[in-house]
């Protein structure tokens, strides 16, 4: 497996900060939110440095991450559907063969029919859009969109029907939905091209005390994610997800376990 990190998780810093976290974590890659291509293409003309000081450092870009729903508005979905073509203009840049995406903005068993059937056919055009590109779709399972359970992440599966269509895995987000992650794993494993992972202790029942972990503690069993994609031969990306000042420090608590296991490459930094 190969290690990266979320810059989605410092929004309110420049890239150059998240690149400096990658740098002193010793991780093999950044998974690039858009906004920060973004941000930093207005202040230097164009993102094309950031592409070479990447390439330069001998980093990867597993994924590329904007926000999209397709479900709230026409507007909205126009909106989506530009964000998905923008961030495969920089998959591109980046060399990056993955654009994650979000298809819902409610729980599946809250979306009516009709909700279903105008999404999938806007996530059909996302997927005209990623074929042109030559990038393939990461569909985030995630609680309160339509990719929240085994049963609808199948059916958006299959009745998208599109070799472009993969899974971007995160059990965490599952597990808010008490779904259980390792079911949902063996299910979605032969499309998964991508992983995100986090842990937190939650208390369902006392959410002003919930605070983040590292991710080989919490609530959610991942050292039995890592052994399962160890023993299914996996060497994409797993990019640590976390966000604020709780979430720095437990990224480097989750490198420090990970070491100490063996499954990170390389001394603590």
């Amino acid at each position: 497996m190969k290690w990266s990190l979320c810059s989605t998780g410092n929004r309110d810093k420049p890239v150059e900060y998240v690149l400096e976290r990658v740098r002193g974590l010793g991780l093999d890659g950044v998974e690039l939110w858009t906004g920060h291509i973004d941000e930093y293409a207005e202040r230097h003309g164009s993102a094309e440095s950031l592409a070479e000081r990447i390439r330069e450092a001998g980093w990867r870009v597993p994924a590329i991450s904007p926000y999209t729903h397709f479900t709230k508005s026409d507007e909205e979905r126009a909106e989506s559907l530009a964000a998905v073509e923008k961030a495969a203009r920089y998959a591109a840049l980046f060399d990056s063969p993955l654009v994650r995406i979000f298809v819902g903005h409610v729980p599946s068993r809250d979306a009516a029919e009709e909700l279903w059937a105008s999404a999938l056919e806007a996530l059909r055009q996302a997927l005209d859009i990623a074929d042109r590109y030559g990038v393939d779709l990461g569909l985030e399972l995630h609680n309160n969109t339509f990719a929240d359970g085994v049963e609808p992440i199948r059916r958006m599966m299959r009745e998208a029907d599109h070799p472009r269509l993969r899974i971007l895995f995160d059990g965490f987000n599952l597990y808010l939905e008490r779904a259980d992650q390792l079911e949902a794993f063996e299910a979605f494993y032969a499309d998964t091209v991508h992983v995100h992972m986090k842990n937190y202790d939650w208390k369902p029942d006392a959410p002003e005390t919930r605070k983040p972990t590292p991710v080989l503690t919490g609530d959610v069993d991942n050292v039995s994610l890592c052994e399962a994609l160890i023993a299914k031969g996996y060497d994409g990306f797993v990019s640590f997800e976390y966000f604020g000042e709780d979430g720095e420090r437990c990224v480097r608590e989750s490198v420090a376990q990970l070491r100490e296991r063996g499954w990170m490459r390389g001394a603590d930094a």
